[in-house]
């Protein structure tokens, strides 16, 4: 019955598709491999050669890129690992790789419930990328080792990471949902790019995990800007708001089931979640939506808040609803949510962005980097958000998070990859 449940659900759920601005695809083979089609070139070189560049001279220290508010270990790691995969790195790059990766096998062995526990999950996507790049099993054993834990800890809760707000800064900030389909996409990055002996187990585990988070977060929600209601992904259970994370979340966690099934539900699915979005797009040319969870910490006046990194996560769903269904518009659509990224650079010094502090205190010019006083360093990146028609600036809460840099610069490399480019 859950599985029928499902498909009633998901089937509700297409009446938002109705809206979607676009055709629907051919259907797939059951033998059918992905992406179903090629991308157009990728036109944004110049961006992504500056976030190179920008990438080479961000704090690093241990293996830890600093300033990156949890996410380098996955997308440092794989981004890295990506590009190794097309042949050698610069020496500076390669050093940077397996630092990078030996602090994630460090945060795999660690305990659970010390320190963040997104951090933790993101080094295991980072370790499953770099284990399907460079073709090296050896860190195998130590990801199904983590993830046992973690299984044992998510089970003890339902399945649905409702409650750990205190020991985990992303569940405060982007609620349940978006984690717990986190969580659920690291069990389908393993079953899609590892061919191991687990592999069919995790892959049943991230189907278990996806129909929880649906039985518990798939409700009406309003958007008060508009004063309509759509059907789908709540941030947390009760709460009715549309929010664009758990809903971009879900939709590249559906779009990775459909490519391990072939189960038509996933991909009507990511479809359904794309139309349920709409109501959040603050521009087109370029394409932009609205971050609201963002809303009450910017002080934000009107609904036009957008966050670097739930922009990266919109961008990556495209490109993954794009591999599913070879609709060109998404593809295209992802290109305009990157031109709209592109405009978020501005200035950022290190003072202004690190809160370590250093005993004694450091003096006037210097930035506490990595528990030592250094010479504070001005220049630009894609900063951490815009809101109310500006970019972010030094009063706000966030300035600059090198994590969403590096986000962006795996978004990159992904939309090239559809492209058939080197990532």
């Amino acid at each position: 019955m859950p599985v029928l449940r499902h498909r009633l659900r998901s089937l509700v759920a297409l009446a938002a598709a109705a809206v979607m601005p676009f055709a629907a695809a051919c259907e797939s083979a059951p033998d059918a491999t992905f992406p179903i089609a090629a991308a157009p070139p990728s036109r944004h070189a110049a961006m992504r050669d500056t976030l190179t560049t920008d990438a080479r001279g961000l704090s690093f220290h241990d293996g830890d890129w600093l300033e990156d508010l949890g996410d380098a270990p996955f997308f440092g790691l794989a981004w890295l690992s990506r590009r190794a995969e097309n042949g050698p790195l610069p020496p500076e790059d390669a050093l940077r790789l397996d630092q990078s990766l030996a602090r994630a096998r460090v945060l795999l062995a660690s305990d659970l419930l010390s320190g963040d526990l997104q951090e933790k999950v993101m080094a295991a996507l980072g370790t499953i990328e770099h284990i399907k790049s460079s073709k090296d099993s050896r860190d195998l054993a130590a990801v199904d080792e983590f993830l046992d834990r973690l299984d044992h800890l998510v089970g003890a809760l339902g399945d649905y990471l409702d409650g750990v707000s205190d020991t985990s800064w992303a569940v405060r900030t982007y609620g349940p949902t978006a984690v717990t389909a986190l969580v659920a996409l690291v069990h389908a990055q393993y079953a899609y790019l590892v061919d191991g002996p687990r592999s069919r187990e995790h892959q049943e585990r991230a189907v278990a995990l996806e129909q929880r988070i649906t039985d518990r977060a798939l409700a009406d929600l309003a958007y008060a800007p508009t004063g309509g209601s759509v059907r789908g992904y709540a941030i947390a259970p009760g709460r009715a708001g549309l929010e664009l994370y758990p809903n971009v979340s879900m939709m590249i966690l559906e779009a990775r089931l459909f490519e391990l099934t072939k189960n038509e539900v996933y991909r009507l699915e990511a479809r359904a979640i794309y139309g349920a979005i709409q109501p959040l797009k603050l521009s087109d040319a370029p394409a932009r939506y609205a971050s609201p969870y963002a809303a009450e910490s910017l002080k934000a006046k009107t609904p036009e808040v957008a966050t670097l990194s739930s922009q990266n996560y919109l961008a990556l769903a495209l490109l993954l609803l794009f591999e599913i269904t070879g609709d060109v518009k998404l593809s295209d659509e992802a290109d305009r949510v990157l031109d709209a990224i592109e405009t978020m650079r501005g200035p950022w010094c290190l003072a202004q962005v690190e809160t370590t502090t250093c005993a004694p205190r450091c003096g006037n010019g210097q930035a506490c980097v990595a528990t030592a006083c250094t010479a504070d360093h001005c220049t630009t990146g894609l900063l951490h958000h815009v809101v109310d028609g500006r970019l972010a600036n030094p009063t706000d809460p966030t300035l600059f998070c090198s994590g969403c840099n590096l986000q962006s610069l795996y978004v990159l490399g992904y939309r090239r990859a559809l492209a058939g480019e080197p990532f």
